[in-house]
């Protein structure tokens, strides 16, 4: 065991760090320079589309016009990277907490709040003391490096949902739901259709509340109540 102030750090390396900060901007910047030759080429075929823009670029004229192509494309590959780095969770943990960053939203879990840990699919899933789920996210890290530094600290790593046997599909007016909850489920559904990721997620925490955790599988939800420690 650690004497928790050891901390692990899971998510972008620095190598990985370094790729996604130079890899858009050089792209960028690589095809913005070759952009009006490419316009000035593709104006005349009737199947590409964006005439109008390409049309405005080829009538541009200068040898400067290269230079502030190529340039507007490295900011555009800068503004990816930064989104890139912004969209990837970073994970600290010690023996006596979990701290979680992704989209400049950060929550921290005490040791003692977490009952298990375990990947369901490529997501990191940590469960409280009464089998609801708390987090849910994408890690960047590979899996056996997560499983590797879970155990190192000393947390209940599990290799699959604990619960897993548990879950029962959802259908429209199931009657082991209350009437609030089908309706936050039939809007959860809606939301997925429209990949309304956000939504989705907000109305998975609204059951959560309710005491019902939520699976998916592709489009299907399935469903658990909590009051059980895994």
């Amino acid at each position: 065991m650690n004497n928790g102030m050891e901390y692990s750090d899971l998510g972008l390396s620095w190598a990985d760090r370094m790729l996604v900060w130079a890899v858009p901007p050089l792209l960028g910047a690589v095809v913005g320079w070759f952009l009006p030759a490419i316009a000035d080429w593709a104006t005349g075929q009737a199947w590409v589309p964006f005439q109008g823009p390409l049309e405005l670029i080829t009538a541009i004229q200068g040898p400067w016009i290269v230079i502030v192509t190529a340039v507007l494309g490295l900011l555009a590959g800068m503004v990816l990277s930064h989104i890139a780095i912004k969209e990837s969770l970073a994970v600290r943990l010690s023996d006596k907490e979990i701290t979680l960053r992704i989209r400049e939203a950060e929550r921290t879990f005490a040791r003692e709040e977490v009952s298990a840990v375990f990947l369901d699919g490529k997501q990191l899933v940590l469960l409280g003391t009464e089998g609801q789920e708390l987090y849910r996210e994408k890690p960047e890290a590979k899996r056996d490096a997560v499983a590797e530094a879970f155990k190192r600290h000393g947390y209940s790593w599990r290799d699959q949902d604990p619960f897993a046997e548990e879950y029962i599909r959802w259908v429209a007016d199931s009657p082991e739901l209350t009437p609030a909850m089908n309706a936050l489920f039939l809007a959860r559904e809606k939301a997925m259709e429209n990949e309304d990721k956000e939504d989705a997620a907000d109305l998975r925490r609204e059951l959560s509340k309710l005491g019902i955790t939520v699976r998916d599988d592709g489009k299907k939800q399935y469903w658990r109540q909590h009051g059980l420690r895994p």
